[in-house]
């Protein structure tokens, strides 16, 4: 027993650090929320920076649409399926699955 008590009175200080860091660790799921946490907060912050990459590129289609008769008439046939009057518009149907 006095082995024991040796080792614990050199290494108190080890021990005790070796304790607390496990109750932190894995006792009150503290260290695994603090994770957890964390890389919630990256997902978020690559999700804004997305978003704001695509309302800069909104915003740059509608500056584009507003002062550009072309690219609005180019919109406008893409998206909408505009045609002029007098134009005749084509529709092919899309080509069956054994012919591809």
């Amino acid at each position: 027993m006095s082995r024991l008590r040796r080792f614990v009175q050199r290494h108190w200080a080890r021990l005790l650090l070796s304790v607390f860091l496990l109750v932190v660790f894995f006792g009150n799921q503290g260290f695994r929320s603090l994770v957890r946490n964390w890389l919630e907060l990256r997902h978020l912050r690559a999700e804004i920076a997305s978003l704001e990459r695509e309302q800069e590129r909104l915003t740059r289609r509608l500056r584009s649409a507003k002062t550009d008769s072309a690219a609005l008439e180019r919109m406008a046939r893409r998206e909408l399926g505009f045609v002029k009057p007098g134009e005749i518009e084509y529709r092919f149907p899309p080509p069956s699955p054994e012919r591809k």
